[in-house]
């Protein structure tokens, strides 16, 4: 039965100690692109989803944190490795600060979370990025829950890209919407989507999954990260 596990950290708080510890974690070649971004906004996303990725990675595999490997590529996901195990398939995202990782041994995955912003004027947003069908069915919904709508919209489009992607799929991005429906399935494709902590999520995978677990750790510290993750 495929599973999976989200991950989700909210680093909009990091203090600077606090940083270090996780900085200590990454490798030459993360730190070199970690000093890359020049907003701190980025350096906090990008330092907490190779954090949390290698969590997940030894959450999965019954590993110890020390022992994933994380290999950096060029325009390219970061490769992971495990002794002895085989590592997950993963996929990583980021918005407003908030980051997350899902991971699955069994199933190849696309992970989006976007942070909902009621202010946002989403039908004319979806006129111009998604198809006639898909615009169509936004502009149907309630006034109460189009904005949730949109985002589940958008969030599924951009995970769906994500597990295409990480199968080497050039195809066309599949129509999400038909018969005035939101589709949650097709050819080698399924979403599944949540709202929690004012975020949109979104996760696609190759293969149905049935549980997919989600948890926010806190704290700021590996072993308060690993001491939840035992507790979970």
């Amino acid at each position: 039965m495929p599973s999976a596990v989200i991950l989700l950290h909210d680093a909009n708080h990091l203090a600077d100690d606090q940083r270090d510890r996780f900085l200590a974690c990454l490798s030459e070649a993360e730190l070199l692109r970690y000093r890359r971004f020049v907003r701190p906004v980025r350096q906090r996303e990008f330092l907490l989803g190779r954090i949390l990725l290698r969590f997940a990675a030894a959450h999965l595999a019954g590993a110890a944190f020390d022992a994933v490997q994380v290999t950096e590529r060029k325009s390219q996901a970061p490769l992971i490795r495990l002794p002895a195990a085989v590592a997950p398939h993963f996929s990583l995202s980021h918005s407003r600060g908030w980051v997350a990782c899902a991971a699955s041994i069994d199933t190849a995955l696309g992970l989006d979370i976007e942070m909902l912003d009621p202010g946002r004027n989403v039908d004319a947003i979806g006129r111009a990025a998604f198809s006639a069908a898909e615009s169509n069915w936004l502009s149907s919904r309630a006034a109460q829950d189009k904005v949730a709508d949109f985002y589940a919209l958008w969030s599924s489009k951009e995970a769906l890209f994500k597990l295409m992607s990480s199968q080497g799929s050039e195809a066309p991005l599949p129509e999400q919407v038909a018969a005035g429906m939101r589709l949650r399935s097709g050819p080698a494709w399924h979403a599944r989507t949540w709202v929690q902590h004012g975020l949109a999520i979104a996760l696609c995978s190759r293969d149905r999954l049935y549980p997919v677990r989600r948890i926010c750790l806190s704290g700021a510290s590996p072993a308060a990260w690993l001491q939840q993750l035992n507790g979970s």
